[in-house]
């Protein structure tokens, strides 16, 4: 069964901080310039815990990982960091507007179980793993919810938990095309209601799968310590939880732009003849002839748009010839997937790369926006236009204990971390 617990977060004093300065995205989206602008936005700001600037002349004393751990000690004395008196669940939603749409994704963030029906999509890396042990064990905290997901079509949950008369507002916090909400809810009723739903829930990881390894890590690590203690709130992770159905959930596509293709425009199409039919959609590229190319791609299924450098035709490859991969030993989850047909198919079958250089190789770039793809493009580059999985794909890529591929999956908006913190000491 899936286990979650409220618990007393430790929060920003809103009264001597203003919390839109203080917050700040997941610490694997924040780029060197993105922290430098951080550390700039405020004194208090989270990117001081949760990616800390690297010394010359650290030691195993004075480093990044300890100085967020005196940050939060500082921090918590003057008040700046205040602990809630009553466990809760924090529900947090977020309105926000893509590609003209606005959406509104709800959730709420409790403690997590580790390893209680919890299933991963993704493979992970020992360095980010490493980094982030060491900050837990300095820290002895979450100090970013991870994301789950949970499949409850009849959407239960949410009837209970975005009920106004339930619950607090703690922070509205204001960005560009975004808006963040979290509330407290304590009324212990409500709370054994959510908890009993989502006993019957398997939840699978969206993002955090680093974390979500770590923590486990980390249980051992004290476990071996101090004795097994399953009491402890080291046994739980914090993590925000959304629902497979909710109407906010955006998967936005990865795009990818290859450099240095050694074929011309009419070789390489010639090699996909055999594998995809070819389509011109126009010989125009101006951004209403774009939008419409991105919506006629989203109808085909298995389909992909290219574009060369210097090139303004927009093609299609639709109609995949399925049973080439008829005896790839890959799962058939996988094989299904539009990222796996065109890693496998185009970028090492046809073009030849190794798929252990597709993120390391410098051979490949990735871009979530269709418009940054196409301004960084240079001679010699293709872009693939490809269609973003869906969250019925994570889940049953999870459920078979199966890896996505890299780069597959980006969840839109990602969440704040500073709206609130777990400490192991505080449960």
């Amino acid at each position: 069964m899936t286990e979650i617990k409220p618990f007393k977060g430790v929060r920003y004093n809103s009264k001597l901080v203003d919390l839109s300065m203080v917050v700040a995205p997941p610490y694997d989206v924040i780029n060197e310039a993105q922290q430098e602008m951080y550390y700039k936005r405020h004194p208090y700001n989270v990117i001081r815990l949760i990616l800390g600037k690297q010394h010359v002349d650290d030691n195993e004393k004075n480093n990044r990982y300890t100085r967020a751990r005196r940050f939060i000690d500082e921090w918590i004395q003057s008040h700046v960091l205040i602990k809630d008196d009553i466990p809760s669940i924090y529900v947090y939603i977020q309105r926000f507007k893509i590609h003209g749409k606005t959406y509104e994704r709800h959730g709420f963030i409790a403690l997590l179980r580790l390893e209680s029906n919890v299933y991963t999509h993704e493979k992970t890396l020992s360095k980010p793993k490493e980094d982030r042990f060491e900050l837990m064990k300095a820290c002895e905290a979450n100090l970013s919810p991870i994301f789950v997901l949970y499949d409850d079509e009849k959407r239960c949950v949410e009837c209970i938990t975005i009920s106004p008369k339930i619950h607090t507002l703690l922070a509205h916090i204001k960005e560009e095309n975004e808006e963040h909400f979290l509330y407290s809810v304590t009324d212990e009723k409500v709370i054994n209601t959510v908890k009993n739903m989502l006993s019957k829930q398997r939840v699978y990881i969206a993002d955090g799968h680093h974390r979500y390894e770590t923590a486990i890590r980390y249980r051992d690590y004290m476990f071996s310590l101090y004795g097994r203690n399953e009491d402890a709130s080291y046994n739980y992770i914090m993590a925000y939880f959304t629902n497979i159905s909710d109407e906010g959930l955006v998967i936005l596509p990865t795009h990818r732009v290859v450099h240095d293709v050694s074929y011309s425009n009419e070789e390489f199409l010639e090699k996909v003849k055999p594998i995809f039919d070819v389509s011109i959609f126009s010989e125009r590229s101006d951004k209403p002839v774009l939008d419409k190319w991105i919506k006629e791609i989203e109808k085909g299924g298995k389909a992909f748009g290219v574009k060369f450098y210097g090139d303004d035709h927009l093609y299609i490859l639709h109609n995949y010839r399925q049973n080439r991969l008829k005896n790839d030993p890959t799962h058939d989850v996988l094989k299904s997937l539009d990222v796996f047909i065109l890693n496998k198919e185009i970028l090492e079958g046809i073009l030849g790369i190794p798929e252990s250089t597709f993120t390391s190789g410098g051979k490949i770039s990735y871009f979530h926006e269709l418009d940054e793809a196409l301004v960084s493009m240079k001679a010699g580059d293709v872009i693939f236009v490809l269609n973003p999985p869906s969250a019925k794909d994570v889940k049953a890529v999870a459920l078979h204990s199966l890896n996505m591929p890299q780069k597959t999956t980006f969840f839109y908006p990602k969440l704040l971390s500073g709206l609130v913190f777990h400490m192991f000491n505080q449960v």
